[in-house]
């Protein structure tokens, strides 16, 4: 009986398989059959697979910028550096290197001016001197850490100078070489 039984369910296995493979089409196919590619057939290109010359890939929203030397969104990141803002003691310094280089150029009456610093960019700064007969504009730039004065008074300066040699940014220079 058990091996009837066995039989039996050998029999059920086998036409079982036979018909749930008629129901999912399911074919045998050689290991030998490999599928033929058409090379007339040409993929679209993948978004995203644009890169230019740095490896930015513009359909990603991506662009290069010099100034941080990466691929960045412009609507996420600016392409500009940010230079930090000078605290008090920084423009106090200023004031106080300022006048010392004013002294040294001008002598000792230059000690009575009242300095003030309105522009502080960096390694770039502009900013007066006055005192009760009158006063006038500095410009300075740090140059190797230390600050040196580039113009003073009420004259008009040397822009293509204070351009090109010293490379002042035009935001200090608004209103002075314009």
């Amino acid at each position: 009986m058990k091996k009837l039984l066995i039989v039996f369910l050998i029999i059920l296995a086998f036409f079982g398989g036979y018909f749930f493979s008629q129901k999912y089409n399911l074919k045998i196919e050689s290991k030998d059959l490999i599928p033929s590619i058409n090379p007339t057939i040409t993929e679209e290109p993948l978004v995203g697979g644009d890169s230019d010359e740095h490896g930015c890939k513009a359909s990603a929203g991506y662009s290069w910028c010099e100034v941080k030397q990466k691929c960045l969104r412009p609507f996420e990141e600016k392409c500009e550096t940010q230079l930090p803002t000078p605290t008090i003691n920084e423009t106090e310094n200023l004031k106080i290197t300022i006048k010392q280089l004013l002294v040294q150029k001008h002598g000792s009456t230059a000690n009575e001016l009242v300095i003030t610093v309105s522009q502080n960019i960096g390694d770039y700064a502009r900013g007066g001197a006055s005192s009760s007969g009158g006063g006038g504009m500095w410009l300075a730039k740090k140059i190797n850490n230390s600050w040196n004065l580039v113009f003073d008074g009420n004259g008009a300066p040397d822009c293509s100078i204070l351009e090109n040699q010293y490379q002042f940014p035009k935001s200090i220079l608004q209103g002075v070489c314009d």
